[in-house]
């Protein structure tokens, strides 16, 4: 595990100001989490950077050069994605933001599970996360189409509630 210490280290080596970025915390475990998700935003914001400017990293990916598992990768990526529209939709104030990121993040749980059915998982496991998947996929869309033609309908109403999107991470594919 990364220390606090050494996250701070990286990123005073990366210049990045940590002082307004980590505000007060109930403990080491959370000032933990604000600078591991710091370090990941000027990681990542680098990584956009680069394939905006054309340098794309290759299919293999650094990921798999050092041994990771891109699945799993995949699946965190997903996770914070849907905690970064939670953030947002907590801000939006305006129509069809809203409804919007509610799509979006249906997308994400179908990602998720997506990516749990990708690991080939057997029987009701495996009917489950399809299911999931399909009803997901099926919700973002009815939600951005309706929102695209400018009508509710009530035919598109929600088809069940969103799974828990670590539980389709953490499907251990048997």
């Amino acid at each position: 595990m990364v220390t606090i210490a050494q996250l701070r280290a990286v990123l005073a080596i990366l210049r990045v100001d940590t002082s307004g970025a980590v505000a007060a915390h109930r403990g080491a475990a959370d000032e933990q989490a604000d600078l591991v998700g710091l370090l990941h935003r000027v990681v990542s914001g680098e990584l956009c950077r680069m394939m905006a400017e054309g340098h794309e990293p290759t299919p293999s990916g650094a990921l798999a050069r050092l041994g990771e598992n891109p699945t799993e990768q995949a699946c965190f990526e997903a996770r914070l994605l849907h905690d970064q529209i939670g953030v947002l939709a907590g801000a939006a104030a305006l129509d069809p933001a809203p409804v919007l990121l509610a799509a979006a993040a249906r997308s994400a749980h179908a990602t998720a599970a997506l990516l749990a059915v990708s690991r080939g998982p057997h029987g009701a496991m495996a009917e489950e996360w399809w299911r999931r998947a399909l009803d997901d996929l099926g919700e973002a869309y009815h939600l951005a189409n309706d929102e695209y033609i400018d009508r509710a309908n009530s035919v598109t109403a929600p088809m069940n509630t969103p799974p828990v999107l670590e539980s389709a991470c953490a499907a251990d594919g048997s």
